[in-house]
């Protein structure tokens, strides 16, 4: 005899939802698309801007983490100007060592 078992309950819902419809998913594209060209000196500039390591910043170039999207957007407009870098002197301009 076969035992009968009542499977009442909440229905079972699932949100309808397109996930081909990802509005960022283009700005990811550009962003890591931006990052691939990076080198060594373009991933310390980065690092020391956004105060995280350089390991944060392979992890961008390489597509394994994606930052805050301000932070994606101001690094594709950098990029895009060229990559412009400020040198930081290790002493003022007017100081005298000797």
């Amino acid at each position: 005899m076969a035992v009968t078992c009542s499977r009442a309950g909440r229905p079972c819902f699932i949100a309808d939802i397109d996930p081909s419809n990802d509005e960022q998913l283009a700005l990811r594209d550009v962003f890591h698309n931006a990052c691939k060209g990076f080198c060594y000196r373009d991933i310390a500039g980065l690092a020391r801007m956004y105060g995280v390591t350089t390991r944060t910043v392979d992890n961008w170039k390489y597509g394994l983490t994606y930052p805050r999207k301000d932070i994606a957007q101001q690094i594709i407009n950098w990029v895009e100007a060229g990559k412009p870098m400020k040198q930081k002197r290790p002493f003022p301009e007017d100081f005298d060592m000797f």
